[in-house]
């Protein structure tokens, strides 16, 4: 078997929006797809698209079998590396890979990768509160998502914080407000629904461990960034202080990024995105380090619905797996129109099937007819 093509297509289901998604075509009839979305705040799609075009010709005419010599090869041949953009064009043609060696063994990934050690992988919500402001809006929300079968949700308590505020700026009233917030969505939905708040570093490191304190009641999942990733010395110091979990990680690119925390144990979980950090190949890498020191992992996935099957496989195979990410819209996250075929999703997990590859099905001519842009690299 050999590969002939890779096409790539950027493509939006909204003004906001734009996805990347590639597909490696091989003589054999078996095609892959990989996503390359990075759209927050900055859509870098183009980026990702032309990064992906630069090393297409190291992989036309190769066997796709060999995921790990063509994942060292590129990671090679982009010699200033370490970036979002890079890591994630990385991801794309890795899942596209894997989702091959699937198809063409008849098997899903997850098999691939050792079997599975869960039939379910859980997930929380993010985004389900839509337009909401308020904190009685929020709590209106929150008792709406949990009646859909919603069982762990996460949100932004300091949402209404200035972006540019600095985190020293942040005001007793502000802190209240925000730990008010979580008291009030904890008292809503009660004592067994599962729930996280990701700070988004908007605190320093002494109001982070009064936020921390002060909702210990409230027995929250994780806290997610309460202060910048950035900053581990200040992240470790806020470790010694708060007797919560506390996670970070989608702004981690690599395992030389994330070798401190998790030998540090600066955090109780970890949130690798399994796109920007390469794809599979070394988001596993990334989940055994952490496994060794007895750290969680808890995908970061807020992308569209290829990424969330690579997420899916990935996560179904680690004994340090937590709950994976899930953007409450769908209609939004990848586009309806495009799915032929997607995984089962029950209530607030997504379920195993035997699909071989990433058990997803995109039709690539609903993507054509959507794209902005398409570029195909056949072999010359």
């Amino acid at each position: 078997m050999k590969i002939t093509d890779i096409r790539c297509y950027i493509y939006a289901v909204s003004p906001k929006r734009r996805f990347v998604l590639t597909f490696i075509e091989t003589d054999e009839g078996i095609t892959g797809v990989g996503e390359g979305t990075l759209s927050y705040p900055l859509c870098q799609a183009e980026s990702v698209v032309a990064a992906i075009v630069a090393c297409a010709g190291d992989l036309v005419g190769q066997d796709p079998w060999g995921i790990e010599r063509h994942w060292l090869n590129l990671r090679e041949r982009w010699f200033w590396r370490g970036g979002p953009v890079q890591l994630t064009a990385l991801g794309a043609l890795d899942s596209a890979l894997w989702d091959i060696a699937g198809k063409r063994a008849g098997q899903p990934v997850h098999r691939l990768l050792g079997g599975p050690t869960l039939d379910r992988v859980r997930i929380y919500l993010n985004q389900w509160w839509g337009d909401a402001e308020s904190t009685d809006e929020i709590v209106d929300c929150a008792k709406a998502a949990v009646a859909t079968g919603a069982t762990a949700l996460k949100w932004y308590p300091f949402r209404f914080i200035p972006r540019f505020q600095s985190p020293h700026a942040v005001t007793r009233a502000q802190l209240r407000r925000g730990i008010a917030e979580v008291e009030a969505v904890r008292d809503a939905v009660g004592p067994d629904i599962d729930l996280m708040v990701d700070v988004w570093r908007r605190l320093d490191l002494t109001t982070a461990a009064q936020f921390c304190e002060a909702v210990e009641d409230c027995g929250l999942l994780f806290i997610e960034e309460p202060v910048d990733d950035e900053n581990p010395a200040a992240l470790k110091k806020l470790r010694q202080i708060a007797r919560g979990r506390l996670s970070t990680g989608e702004r981690l690119f690599s395992r030389m990024q994330f070798r401190e925390i998790i030998e540090d144990r600066t955090v109780d979980i970890i949130q690798p995105d399994v796109l920007r950090v390469g794809g599979i190949t070394e988001g596993r890498k990334i989940a055994s380090m952490a496994e060794t020191y007895g750290i969680g992992v808890a995908p970061h996935n807020p992308m569209g619905q290829v990424a969330t099957a690579v997420s899916v496989q990935m996560s179904a195979t680690l004994t340090n797996f937590v709950i994976l990410e899930r953007l409450a819209d769908m209609a939004i996250q990848g586009g309806e129109a495009v799915i032929v075929e997607n995984l089962p999703f029950d209530r607030d997990a997504y379920l195993l099937s035997d699909k071989p590859g990433l058990g997803i099905t995109i039709d690539e001519a609903a993507v054509r007819k959507m794209a902005q842009i398409a570029t195909s690299h056949r072999g010359r």
